[in-house]
Formats: structure tokens, C-alpha cells, sequence
């Protein structure tokens, strides 16, 4: 996810935003490497990494600001979490990176204007869409417009900032919407919701769980997990953020306090929302399928050639969740 598809502030589970998120673990930090970890933390979707470890990393861990981009220019981090557009982008530069585990999915949703004139989703041609250009909410786009026969040539993206809560900033998608610069919004939450909550009962959904979800991953390098001691630290890390979305699945309220508290989203927009995140505590089996159907479009944007099946199987490492849940 990411403004211009390299990570940044605003990106949603894409890229990075704001400061360190915190640091944590239960104590014997001399038994486990310390572990750096960057991710977009201005998101619903980086929160089980920052559960993890905070409660379950029984050595020393931080989470800041930088997804893959820090991973990949910081050799002092270890890992990084993006969704798997920016895996694409990244991974053409940096072929030595590698997904470990899931993280979070995510169900996307367009919002629309009753108003414009819009009460199906073929309603869309014409008109004006409020995203992030080159993240996966671009590609969600893409995807699910294509499904009634529109091409990008059938609507105009316009750019917009995420919201986290009201009131929202000028120049944010829910803002945009308000004020009719823009006739829909599709984007990670909370900002679709709350571009739904700011035209009130003009606002009509759209949405198909078939059709896509963001798939924000856990990332290492090569270099990383050939490493025997960080390795040891980074599977374990895995196990403590497996027990982590456990937690996210069986008792959600008690970690609703806390993501507020992490990313400033409202308590009723996250409670309102929740039922669009899944924490299934797994690497997803089909993360290849997904790399592959993408890498045509993540290709098309940059002009370069799509990458085939065999090398886009080299980005994903399973052996890390393997190790750490034990699987074989």
C-alpha cells in the first residue's frame, strides 16, 4: 500500500506512518536476540506484530515506522510488514526478500455517493474514485471494476489521505467525499467507514469477499534467516505473533482498547469494522496464487516485464512457520 507504491507516511498496511509504535517482551531478553521490526504503524493490520511484542516475545522487540522499505535499507532490521503489492515493488530490487507468515487480511469495500448518481457498481463509470494510487486498494480497484466490464480508461482515481478519526483533514478521502471532489472512496480502514459515516445515508457499499484481500505479511530477508541466532529469534517471534492473533480471534474486546490507543482509530469505527479483518494465524496457503495473479499489474505500473511463477516462489519461505508451529 503505499503513496507511489515505495512505503510512506499515510500508506495504510502498505507502508509506514508515524513513530515508534513500542517496544516490548516478557522478560529473559538474554535468551532471545533483540528484534527490529518495521511496519506501517498507522494501521489496524501491523496491531498483531505490536500485541506480539508486548506479550508474547519473551526477549527484546520494537516495532516503528518503515515496512519493507526499512527492512530492506536498514541492515539492523529484522523484519518488516507490508501487504503483497509492495512485496511486488520491492522484490524486483530486492530479490533476497521473504515472506514468513501472515499477518492480517483484509476485506476491502467501495463507498459511494447515492447522490452521484451511483446505485450499482457499473454506476461507477464516469465518475471520480478517492484511493491511494499503486497500493492494493488501487489494485482492488482495478480488480473489482473489471468484473462489470470497466477499464482505469472508465474512471478517474483521485489521491487522498487516510483518516484515522474524526474530523478528518482537508485533504483526506473521507473529506473528499464530504465535499463531493470525489463520487466513491475505497482505501483500508477506518477511512472507508468514516467516509461512509460523513454523507450519511447517501452512502452505499459495495463488496466482494471472492474477489480480493489484502494479505498484509510478515517479511525477512535471505541473509536474515540464514543467520542461526537471529533465525532462532525470528521463529520464535513468529510463535509469539501466532499466540497473538489467537487472541485477536477468541477475545477481540480485550485488544480493541488497545489498537485505539495504538492508532487513534475511534472505539465504535473499529468495533464497526472488525468484521472485515481476518487474524487466521498462518502463512496463506495460496500467497503464491495471489503474487502471481498481481504481478501483471504491479509490472504494468512500472513498465517492466512480468516476473514468472518460479521466480516469484523464491519470495516465499514457509520453513519459518513450519519451525515455529510446529509442522512439517
Amino acid at each position: 500500500m503505499s503513496a507511489g507504491g515505495d512505503g510512506g507516511a499515510g500508506a495504510g498496511g502498505d507502508g509506514g506512518a508515524g513513530g515508534d509504535a513500542g517496544a516490548g517482551g516478557q522478560g529473559g531478553a538474554a535468551s532471545f536476540p533483540s528484534l527490529r521490526i518495521t511496519s506501517d504503524t498507522a494501521s489496524i493490520e501491523f496491531t498483531p506484530v505490536l500485541i506480539a511484542t508486548q506479550d508474547y516475545y519473551p526477549g527484546e522487540a520494537t516495532v516503528q515506522s518503515g515496512g519493507i522499505v526499512g527492512l530492506l535499507n536498514d541492515p539492523s532490521v529484522d523484519l518488516g510488514t507490508n501487504a503483497e503489492t509492495q512485496t511486488l515493488r520491492q522484490s524486483v530490487a530486492h530479490p533476497n526478500l521473504r515472506i514468513i507468515f501472515t499477518v492480517t487480511e483484509t476485506f476491502y469495500r467501495i463507498v459511494a455517493n447515492r447522490a452521484a448518481g451511483i446505485s450499482s457498481l457499473a454506476d461507477l463509470r464516469g465518475k471520480r474514485i478517492g484511493t491511494i494510487p499503486n497500493t492494493s486498494a488501487a489494485y482492488f480497484i482495478h480488480k473489482y471494476l473489471g468484473t462489470v466490464g470497466l477499464t482505469p480508461d472508465d474512471y478517474t482515481i483521485r489521491p487522498g489521505g487516510i483518516c484515522m478519526a474524526t474530523p478528518c483533514g482537508t485533504n483526506t478521502l473521507p473529506s473528499l467525499l464530504e465535499r463531493g471532489e470525489v463520487d466513491a472512496v475505497a482505501l483500508w480502514e477506518p477511512s472507508t467507514q468514516l467516509a461512509a459515516e460523513a454523507i450519511g445515508s447517501d452512502a452505499i457499499f459495495f463488496q466482494d469477499r471472492s474477489l480480493y484481500r489484502e494479505i498484509v505479511n510478515l517479511h525477512s530477508t535471505a541473509e536474515k534467516l540464514a543467520d542461526p541466532e537471529k533465525r532462532r529469534g525470528i521463529v520464535e517471534f513468529v510463535r509469539a505473533l501466532s499466540q497473538a492473533q489467537e487472541l485477536y480471534r477468541t477475545s477481540p474486546q480485550a485488544v480493541w482498547p488497545r489498537i485505539s490507543e495504538a492508532i487513534g482509530i475511534e472505539p465504535s469505527v473499529l468495533e464497526e469494522v472488525w468484521e472485515d479483518e481476518l487474524f487466521l494465524g498462518t502463512l496463506v496457503p495460496d500467497i503464491l496464487d495471489v503474487l502471481e495473479e498481481e504481478e501483471g499489474w504491479v509490472a504494468a505500473q512500472t513498465g517492466r516485464t512480468p516476473r514468472a511463477r518460479d521466480e516469484l516462489a523464491t519470495l516465499v519461505d514457509d520453513s519459518v512457520m513450519r519451525e515455529a508451529l510446529g509442522r512439517p
